[in-house]
């Protein structure tokens, strides 16, 4: 469950601050993620699912593509009280400048819960070295606009061959189905760990992607205003 309250930000100001019911540490996913491929979604079913502690919306992907459904899953999920991020598919088919501003344009800041994810699952017509440079100057164009560093998806293997160590640093949303936890080479962790891609849940009538976060993490760690 989330509930608003009234907060005193800087200058006094009055803002807007999100408060998080306490974990259920023995539910067996803690969040979501959606694309276009989910279709309509009823997003008040969803809500009655209390494990469900957080939602990522697929928004765009290369400089030209918008999820037909993003509109309407960020509008309404945010509606029946679940926080929300937005992620962009990265191409190696499109400038950087473009598909940053394909998303930029899309998923408004103002109503982003989450810190924004990048999802990098191929190299497509990059090099290595051409990728990370790729991946270095979406994650400076997003801490530029949104204010932070956005969370990287990937599965592990490709995280492990492709990315791995230059953004250790980051948050990383690793694909693993399995029953063992993604492992990270060079003493890397994983902040959300999706773990299948077989879920259902109510209110969608498709499969959708399981996520849990590591054991002592939390989600005041990707909050986009967190304090």
């Amino acid at each position: 469950m989330v509930v608003l309250c009234s907060c005193q930000g800087t200058g006094g100001k009055t803002r807007a601050k999100r408060q998080v019911a306490p974990r259920n540490v023995e539910a067996a996913y803690d969040g979501i993620d959606i694309s276009s491929h989910q279709g309509y979604i009823d997003w008040k079913k969803v809500s009655s699912d209390k494990d469900i502690r957080f939602v990522y919306i697929k928004a765009t992907e290369g400089s030209t593509y918008r999820s037909p459904h993003y509109a309407h899953n960020i509008t309404q999920a945010r509606r029946y009280g679940l926080l929300v991020g937005s992620y962009h598919y990265l191409s190696s088919t499109s400038s950087i400048d473009e598909q940053f501003e394909n998303f930029s344009r899309y998923a408004l800041k103002s109503v982003q819960d989450l810190i924004p994810m990048l999802d990098v699952e191929s190299r497509g017509l990059w090099s290595r070295s051409q990728l990370i440079d790729s991946v270095d100057k979406f994650c400076e164009l997003t801490e530029r606009h949104y204010g932070v560093q956005p969370m990287i998806y990937s599965t592990m293997g490709f995280y492990n061959k492709n990315l791995n160590p230059h953004f250790n640093n980051h948050h990383l949303y690793i694909g693993r189905y399995a029953n063992e936890e993604p492992e990270i080479n060079w003493e890397g962790e994983y902040t959300i760990w999706q773990y299948s891609e077989t879920g259902i849940i109510p209110g969608i009538d498709a499969y959708v992607d399981l996520c849990r976060y590591r054991q002592d993490g939390w989600i005041d760690d990707i909050l986009l205003n967190a304090e």
